[in-house]
């Protein structure tokens, strides 16, 4: 079986993996296991893990990398970035196109890296809570919330789906969520993505589609 190694960037993301990518990609003979951005190593040795700073996710990269025998992903969003991560200055000068914007940072990182071989980086459009915008019927089902179902569908009729929410601090997708009063936290909200289904994501978030064919692949 292949291993694959996925550094994520939060809680939410890593049980994502846990719960839902890691069961999925094992059919295809792949064994993905999520690992968080180190944050801060305690005198006690413990480590605290979390964000996206670039010192961080390029150290905390670094040993799974080292490991010859193992791909290595990463699940980072493109919001919110800092300006020190490989191509975000660079941004200003590229398309307007959402998904061209993500894949010249994930270039970016491949070549501040190094480009490794068996590393395919990736950063979620524009930020991991735009997937459950793939369905909101689970979403308002979730919560008993109907009226979440007309917000969420205008959202994405108003920016072309999905992955192209993103719209300043107070209305990028998380903070959209939160912001409709339904009660929304990130990490007990995985459970919504498990009922909306890895299908229903993929067929509404093709930047995540082109990335999940590719983790599929890799027993191959």
């Amino acid at each position: 079986m292949t291993q694959l190694l996925i550094l994520v960037e939060g809680d939410s993301e890593e049980l994502f993996v846990k719960n839902i990518l890691s069961p999925h990609l094992a059919r295809f003979g792949v064994y993905a296991v999520a690992t968080g951005v180190v944050s801060k190593r305690l005198a006690s040795g413990k480590k605290l893990t979390g964000g996206n700073r670039w010192p961080n996710v390029q150290k905390s990269l670094q040993p799974l990398l080292a490991n010859s025998g193992a791909w290595v992903t990463t699940l980072l969003d493109l919001y919110g970035l800092p300006e020190d991560f490989p191509g975000v200055v660079g941004l200003a000068t590229i398309s307007v196109n959402a998904r061209d914007r993500a894949e010249y940072v994930q270039n970016q990182l491949s070549v501040a890296l190094g480009n490794p071989q068996r590393f395919i980086p990736f950063l979620a459009l524009h930020e991991f809570e735009a997937w459950y915008f793939a369905g909101p019927d689970q979403v308002a089902g979730f919560y008993g919330e109907p009226s979440v179902v007309d917000l969420m569908k205008q959202a994405c009729r108003a920016f072309g789906g999905p992955e192209n929410i993103n719209h300043g601090k107070e209305t990028h997708p998380s903070k959209r969520l939160e912001g409709y009063g339904i009660g929304f936290r990130k990490t007990s909200g995985v459970t919504i993505l498990k009922e909306i289904g890895l299908g229903s994501i993929r067929a509404a978030c093709p930047h995540f589609n082109t990335w999940l064919s590719q983790l599929e692949k890799l027993a191959n």
